[in-house]
């Protein structure tokens, strides 16, 4: 976007003849900044205080070298280009039960009561049987420029979220039906197309009509889409907290932002996400409102992201071809869907290059049928969707991103004391894992094409949950990583579970678990974790005898620290038949847990000599038998093993 770093966007610097500009500034807007704009001749059309920008719209190109010397401008940015992208899909992310996931997280007494949804697209017919009763707020932001038909019929511009847009497009109505139909049909019956949150309700925020990609046929001028666009993300934060008249309380604000489209750049390799339209996605998120958007539809050669999926901080969300079956074992990455990572924004931070960080089913998805639609109704003169249904197929990372909407608002009504970082990271967290590690020296899971991993609903509901009941959620800081890798447990009895842990902006303190809810344990270490930085992940293991367990099932807690905070758990699951089954006795042998350092990813491992993470595993076995034999110490404390020569292998 700015590789020169001169304060200038670059498809800029060599353009001639009229551009579309927006300032970007390093400071709080001032009053005196509009005033010195009109002094040079410069019309303010929107400001932005959210991420202290002002968009000033048509100007020569010539001009961009003044702008930018002007105090306070931090940076001159280009427009960008709105682009529209465009049954099984529920229970395909384990929202609803089927046959193939008996359990689902609607199972879990979560459907997005209590949630709002901003869906800001072509409007929204909410007329339609499957979302009727939905709509709490809306906001006409095409209306912004007087130009629309809609616009002049109600009266004009109304911010008051007392307006109800309608869609001409049938994109948006597709969408909501998609992350919150109900799946009525017009003769009251009830399909299987339901959205993955269908108690959730609808603020919708109509920035694009009839052909999608903004109202061509009501605008004069292309900066009128952007602008559109921009004034109603600026009005959803300045009416998030709002309380709408005729709702219950728990139904005040906006809670998530689902966003289907996205803004084409100016230069190859997408937007860096450090403009505008990235950032105010960023300032959502920091303000409590979590966004949910749409990667792109660039296909696998794209160069980079465009705006909105460029975003360091929103949830972006890639396509995947569910094969028209729930069972996800067949899933693909869809052809269209776009690839990461984005564009370098320079800030030395690798890990927001890591886009998009999740997938859901986006290809031939049934829609919730808008009033355009369906040919025998026009929204203006008099008609609506109240009598349609579910009909045609669409494609798209459009369609992928309301369904990781829905389960959003699952995972919040779950526990609404989590924060949207911290939603974006149980995603993350409980994902299924597709692909190889696209950038394995930043990151061991994350993929070009999938992110973390394909969406599930359920584990996603499930550690929401556990957070809320076990008091964790405020200490849960999203940069500390602890995964599972393995559980494996031997003839003889011992276990021995396998992990990693690391920091993403500094280093661990220490790994801790625990066995069925009991005292937390501290790991022993042949190097100390917080002497390793960032970036650099650190194997752990816990060998356990369950022969001095009590018959049964039972569960290791994990997670890693640093300071006051933790990382999202991991759990183990095991069973135990030993000869004390029925008694109440508990007095594991438990070998503390032997560190792998690693340097990178590298496998050399560091315990007093350079043996593998075999070698260490066997090491540990070995004195956990020979404690065994020696007698029966309820908790034994971990030591460094010093390996023999046969131990170490080369």
């Amino acid at each position: 976007m700015d590789s020169d770093r001169n304060g200038i966007h670059d498809s800029l610097q060599f353009e001639k003849g009229r551009v579309n500009v927006g300032l970007s500034y390093s400071r709080a807007l001032l009053k005196s900044d509009i005033d010195f704009l009109s002094s040079m001749g410069y019309n303010v059309s929107v400001q932005l205080p959210v991420v202290d920008a002002l968009l000033i719209g048509d100007v020569d190109a010539s001009d961009v070298w003044n702008l930018s010397k002007i105090e306070g401008v931090a940076m001159v940015e280009r427009y960008g280009s709105l682009v529209f992208y465009g049954d099984v899909q529920t229970p395909a992310v384990k929202a609803r039960n089927s046959t193939e996931y008996p359990i689902g997280a609607w199972d879990l007494g979560v459907s997005g009561e209590g949630i709002n949804i901003a869906m800001v697209d072509t409007g929204v017919d909410n007329e339609h049987p499957g979302l009727n009763g939905k709509f709490v707020a809306g906001y006409d932001a095409v209306c912004f420029v007087h130009s629309d038909p809609q616009c002049i019929l109600a009266g004009g511009r109304q911010d008051d979220g007392s307006f109800d847009p309608d869609d001409g497009n049938q994109h948006g109505t597709a969408c909501m039906g998609m992350a919150s139909a109900n799946g009525l049909d017009a003769d009251g019956t009830q399909t299987d197309y339901y959205g993955a949150a269908p108690e959730s309700m609808l603020v919708d925020v109509r920035i694009g009509t009839d052909v999608g990609a903004g109202p061509f046929e009501n605008y004069l001028l292309e900066q009128e889409f952007y602008e559109s666009a921009m004034n109603g993300l600026q009005w959803i934060i300045d009416h998030r907290d709002d309380a709408w008249p005729g709702v219950p309380e728990q139904n005040h604000g906006i809670d998530i932002i689902s966003l289907s489209w996205g803004i084409t750049s100016h230069e190859g390799g997408g937007s860096d996400g450090s403009d505008m339209h990235s950032r105010i996605l960023d300032e959502a998120m920091e303000l409590g409102v979590a966004v949910s958007n749409a990667a792109g539809n660039d296909g696998e050669n794209n160069d980079g992201l465009s705006g909105m999926s460029a975003s360091s901080l929103s949830i972006t969300v890639a396509s995947t071809d569910d094969k028209n079956t729930v069972d996800r074992d067949d899933d693909t990455i869809a052809s269209y869907s776009s690839r990461g990572p984005r564009k370098d924004n320079g800030d030395q931070n690798p890990l927001n290059e890591l886009i998009p960080e999740i997938s859901a089913p986006g290809t031939n998805i049934i829609q919730a049928e808008g009033c355009v639609s369906s040919g025998g109704c026009n929204n203006f003169i008099g008609g609506d969707a109240s009598g349609n249904t579910y009909t045609g197929r669409g494609s798209g990372t459009s369609y992928a991103a309301p369904a990781v909407t829905g389960i959003v608002a699952l995972v919040w009504e779950a526990n609404e004391n989590l924060t949207p970082l911290q939603i974006k990271e149980i995603l993350k967290h409980t994902s299924e894992r597709r692909g190889e590690a696209s950038a394995p020296e930043i990151d061991p899971y994350w993929n070009r094409e999938f992110g973390y991993g394909m969406v599930d609903a359920l584990a996603s509901v499930e550690l929401a949950k556990f957070l809320k009941e076990s008091g964790r959620t405020p200490v849960i800081d999203p940069s500390l990583q602890n995964h599972l890798i393995s559980t494996n447990q031997s003839e003889n009895g011992l276990l021995n579970i396998t992990g990693h842990s690391w920091g993403q902006s500094g280093s661990v303190d220490r790994v801790e678990y625990r066995i069925d809810g009991g005292e937390w344990l501290e790991t022993t270490y042949s190097a100390t974790p917080s002497e390793i930085g960032a970036l650099t992940p650190f194997m752990w293991h816990v060998l356990l005898d369950t022969t001095k367990m009590s018959s049964g099932n039972h569960t290791v807690e994990i997670h890693s620290t640093s300071g006051e905070w933790r990382s999202l758990p991991v759990f183990s699951e095991f069973s135990s038949n030993s000869s004390k089954a029925g008694s109440s006795y508990f007095s594991p042998v438990i070998v503390g847990v032997v560190v792998l350092f690693a340097l990178g990813w590298a496998t050399s491992i560091a315990l007093s000599g350079s043996i593998s993470p075999t070698s260490a595993l066997r090491l540990a076995e070995k004195s956990l038998l020979k404690r065994r034999n020696d007698d029966d110490s309820t908790i034994l404390v971990a030591e460094i093993i010093e390996p023999t020569l046969d131990d170490v292998e080369g």
